[in-house]
């Protein structure tokens, strides 16, 4: 039976074991760094920016989608961002990472949402046809740019 529900903070260490998948699964394990802790804080502490839903298969933790509020100042509406979409590779083919996406469908109407948005890796052909057949599109009229580190604190004290 598959179950999806929002996350709470006793699902914390299933996430992060699920973020440490992902990051194997694009041989990028490094990438995920931060602590059990900080993700607790990020989704559940006094302040909390992300939110996180559960995929559970015959009681298992299979699968997780986080995600945040954004804002669209053109609209004046809040948008949702599909940070992270993973299901655990036996899981796959289970329908689990479909009702993970409806429930951020959901979710984002209830929020009155203008849209969701979502980042896919270049060369992730699987996934991006994944997407489209739930209805996702290429938005090529935009290209994601990025600043960080030195780059950032550099900009960051100009004078």
């Amino acid at each position: 039976m598959l179950v999806i529900r929002r996350a709470t903070r006793d699902d914390v260490p299933e996430i992060r074991r699920l973020l440490l998948a992902f990051g194997r699964h694009w041989q990028r394990e490094e990438w995920v760094s931060g602590s059990q802790a900080a993700l607790d804080t990020a989704l559940f502490g006094p302040d909390h920016r992300g939110f996180a839903h559960i995929a559970e298969l015959d009681g298992e933790v299979v699968g997780m989608a986080l995600w945040f509020l954004t804002f669209n100042f053109w609209l004046t509406e809040p948008v949702l961002f599909l940070e992270d979409l993973y299901v655990d590779e036996p899981a796959r083919g289970s329908g689990a990472g479909e009702a993970l996406l409806r429930a951020l469908a959901a979710e984002a109407l209830d929020r009155g949402c203008a849209w969701m948005d979502w980042i896919v890796q270049t060369d992730n052909d699987a996934t991006k046809r994944f997407y489209a057949r739930h209805g996702g599109t290429h938005n090529a009229d935009f290209d994601l740019w990025r600043m960080e580190g030195d780059q950032l604190r550099a900009l960051a004290e100009r004078g």
